[in-house]
């Protein structure tokens, strides 16, 4: 079986011109330059950067999966057989795990996926499998080095052969070795863990009835189960309210990156730097069923301004980024809430020149 035709959201083998995943029920439509399989939701080719927009024909309509019967989905074992050979094919999750252990627990979350040929959201979700069932450690961090798109600017993964966004190939540079400092290295993990186990806490409770009070004004109802399941405009409206809460309702502290990584209950009292706030930020969020998340990290050091063409001496830096969705299709947005000038999707302007040079690390749940 060639990797080209499985469905990229479940790995189920996929014949060409199926219309739905017979494994996750996600609606499908094959590229017409390369032969592959793409979700219909998809603007460009997975595996050749065509467009699919122009390919996509009117296909029948089917009932749309409940979240509940998306959580089945994703239980189902991930070892599927080719109804022609009978032969197993191996899971998703001994894929990576192999892959991992082939690379010594170092990898990169886009070249992993390239390499595996799997999406970034299927390798995310094995990824937690592993950790949940102890195969790997929970502190472990996938870095990703990033650059902007030649084209739309958008920030993406420096081994992405095409821009996930708008589709333009992009221009192959020279491979950089340079890998986290182990102080932001483990300044990294701290936010991690932070997130990840802020809920099985006691104090969590603080942070949940605050967002169940923004939930409410936002949406005039009760807290979402899945935030991809509302409508852009209300993820959006949901999104801006927490990150003008953490901007504006919590004190800043200038303090050396990385020198208090305060839990978020911590942070609403006593305030913050950078790290601290995008802990905060990320767990109401995550509180608010937002699951797809990326913190961005800036190490210290001295970094060419791409405005004034000098080396500018930086600390280190600590964003979000949250990925929306509207009609199947992810909107990337950053949040900057230590930046009392910034609005949703802006950075500091002594900090957007070095976007290139951050670091994205996926939160896990």
């Amino acid at each position: 079986m060639t990797t080209k035709n499985v469905c990229p959201r479940c790995g189920a083998l996929a014949a060409q011109g199926q219309v739905f995943c017979g494994k996750c029920g996600q609606q499908l439509v094959s590229c017409k330059a390369c032969g592959a399989t793409n979700l219909a939701s998809s603007g460009y080719c997975h595996n050749c950067g065509g467009p699919l927009l122009q390919q996509q024909a009117q296909t029948p309509t089917r009932p749309v999966l409940t979240s509940g019967d998306r959580a089945k989905a994703a239980r189902l074992p991930d070892i599927v057989t080719s109804p022609v050979a009978q032969r197993p094919v191996v899971s998703v999750d001994d894929r990576v795990l192999s892959y991992l252990s082939d690379h010594h627990g170092e990898i990169s979350i886009t070249r992993a996926a390239q390499d595996l040929s799997i999406n970034l959201q299927q390798l995310t979700e094995s990824l937690s499998r592993l950790q949940s069932r102890g195969l790997i450690q929970k502190e472990s961090a996938f870095v990703e080095r990033m650059r902007n798109c030649v084209s739309c600017k958008r920030t993406i993964g420096a081994d992405e052969p095409f821009c996930s966004y708008c589709g333009i190939k992009q221009v192959a540079v020279k491979k950089e070795t340079q890998a986290l400092d182990p102080h932001t290295m483990k300044v990294t993990l701290t936010m991690l863990s932070r997130v990840i186990e802020a809920k099985d806490h006691p104090e969590y409770s603080e942070i949940d009835q605050l967002t169940t009070t923004i939930g409410k004004v936002a949406l005039g109802g009760e807290k979402p189960q899945d935030a991809q399941e509302l409508s852009f405009q209300d993820q959006l409206r949901l999104l801006t309210l927490v990150f003008e809460y953490s901007r504006d309702k919590v004190v800043y502290k200038g303090e050396t990156f990385g020198e208090h990584v305060r839990w978020p209950w911590e942070t609403i009292k006593t305030g913050g730097d950078c790290d601290c706030k995008v802990v905060l930020l990320a767990s109401m969020l995550a509180s608010l069923a937002f699951r797809r998340m990326y913190v961005l990290v800036l190490p210290a050091g001295t970094y060419m301004d791409t405005e004034t063409n000098k080396e500018r001496s930086m600390q280190g830096h600590a964003i979000l980024e949250v990925e929306l969705s509207d009609k199947g299709r992810r909107v990337p947005v950053r949040l900057d809430p230590s930046c009392a000038d910034c609005d949703v999707d802006e950075m500091a302007a002594p900090v957007e020149p070095l976007l290139s040079n951050f670091y994205r690390v996926p939160i896990i749940p």
